[in-house]
């Protein structure tokens, strides 16, 4: 059935898991969805790919998934970290590839990430990080970190750039970003003519260092 890339296993259908499981097959990825409650996988049913009860916690549940098939495998069982630890310790002697485990605290992302867990992620950690850079800099509407410190980011023009070009802005030069793309009346294009000038309700996707960036449209 999951023949094709993007494969995807999501166990344990807490909200994160289950709204994941829906976001990824609304996407176009192939989800199998497993929870050891038969209520919650009727709900499911329908919106992924398939939806499976079995208890993550047994090992003999996880062969029958065939697990090596799965690209990646996400784990919603932080509510019972037992499980977790044992689900983990499983999918890993049945030869799964990629496992993204989700925990509650830094000392569980430590134990998860030594037992085998690939990537561990902490959501309630991740959103008050979001929430705060929302309300300290509301002139950054998305912000997609690249690595080695840069990031690109979608930006709402503040009030001190209104009317001015980006030649003379220059945030090349004195900030070592480069602005790719203007939105203007929700229409997006290259920015090829640096003396446009920039106005209110003009959005900028631009790419640079992060704490530039960040630096520049706090404000």
């Amino acid at each position: 059935m999951f023949e094709k890339a993007k494969d995807v296993l999501v166990i344990g259908l807490g909200i994160f898991g289950y709204e994941l499981a829906v976001k990824l097959a609304k996407e176009g990825l192939n989800v199998l969805a497993v929870d050891k409650n038969t209520k919650i996988i009727n709900q499911i049913k329908d919106e992924v790919t398939d939806a499976l009860v079995a208890d993550a916690a047994n090992e003999d549940a996880l062969k029958e998934l065939s697990v090596d098939k799965f690209d990646k495998i996400i784990l919603g069982l932080s509510s019972n970290f037992e499980s977790l630890i044992l689900c983990i310790t499983y999918l890993r002697k049945l030869g799964a590839k990629n496992i993204i485990a989700k925990a509650s605290t830094n000392i569980q992302k430590e134990i998860l990430l030594k037992i085998g867990a690939d990537e561990v992620i902490l959501p309630e950690k991740e959103i008050a990080t979001k929430l705060a850079e929302k309300i300290a800099r509301p002139n950054i509407l998305d912000f997609f970190e690249l690595g080695d410190e840069t990031a690109v980011a979608t930006i709402k023009v503040p009030e001190k750039f209104y009317n001015k070009s980006l030649a003379e802005i220059d945030l090349r030069r004195k900030h070592n970003i480069t602005a790719i793309i203007l939105i203007r009346d929700g229409r997006a294009k290259l920015i090829k003519d640096a003396s446009l000038k920039l106005e209110k309700g003009d959005e900028l996707v631009v790419a640079g260092e992060e704490d530039s960036i960040k630096k520049v449209f706090s404000k």
